[in-house]
Formats: structure tokens, sequence, C-alpha cells
């Protein structure tokens, strides 16, 4: 299987300050790829369902949102035969076992607790990105569903 280089990652987070240090994360670290941001999972099946250019490789997305939650947003991806191949990467404040359990049930490729610190966060987006580019759309084995530094 060959490296998948992304073009485009969605973030799906109605925290601010969350969505400023992803973005500054990704301005630094990924300046060759888009980043765009959704504040709400309605928003976010608006941006999947309509002509985004180019199209998101990755989404990055919360659990605990207003308009459709993160759970809401992933089963309508999952459902849908034109999103149903795109790459999930949960990313919640949430370190839950029955949210992670939940999440790895309805088909995530990854679960992600947020990091308070900086460097934590560019090891967690370097290490998922990478991860999801060896195993594109599969989903791994439940031991390898959480990523962590």
């Amino acid at each position: 299987m060959t490296q998948k280089t992304y073009k485009h990652i969605l973030l799906a987070d109605d925290d601010s300050d969350d969505c400023e240090f992803f973005s500054e994360v990704f301005t630094k670290n990924f300046p060759e790829v888009k980043l765009s941001i959704s504040n709400d999972g309605a928003a976010l099946m608006t941006l999947l369902e309509g002509p985004p250019q180019p199209e998101a490789d990755l989404i990055f997305l919360d659990l605990n949102m207003p308009m459709l939650s993160g759970a809401e947003c992933l089963e309508k991806i999952r459902t849908s035969l034109a999103l149903k191949n795109h790459i999930v990467i949960i990313f919640s404040t949430s370190s839950s076992a029955s949210d992670i359990e939940k999440m790895y049930a309805m088909g995530a490729n990854y679960f992600i607790t947020k990091p308070v610190d900086y460097q934590h966060l560019v090891q967690l987006i370097s290490k998922a990105m990478s991860l999801a580019a060896q195993t594109h759309t599969n989903q791994p084995s439940f031991e390898n569903f959480i990523i962590t530094i």
C-alpha cells in the first residue's frame, strides 16, 4: 500500500479555542494541507455534501457539538453512499470507555482525546495522519483505535 498524502482536512468542533489551536498546528506543521473548519454538525454535513475543492481526505470530528452531535454526523457519514469511505477521527475531550466503544462500533477510524499541550497536539495529529495514510479507510483493531503518544 502506498502512503497517502492529504490535500484537504476537515475539523468539526464548536469550541473556538480548540479550533484556533488545531488551525495553528496545521498552519505551522502542514502548510501544504487545506484545513476547513465547521463549528457544528449541520454545517459539517453541508460541507461534506457540497462540492469542496479538493474533497476532504480526513475528518477530525468532535463528539459534543450543536445542531448535530459528532455521533449523529458519524452515523450520517457511514450510511451515505457518497461519504461512507471518508476517514473519520473522533477528536474529543471525552476519554470515556463507553464513548470510545460506541464510536468504534459506529465505524470511526480512530479516537483521540484532546490534549491540553501544544506539542502533544502536534504529535497526535501527525500520528493520526500517518496511521490513516497507512490504513486508508480500514478500521484498525480496537486495541489500535485510540491514538496516544
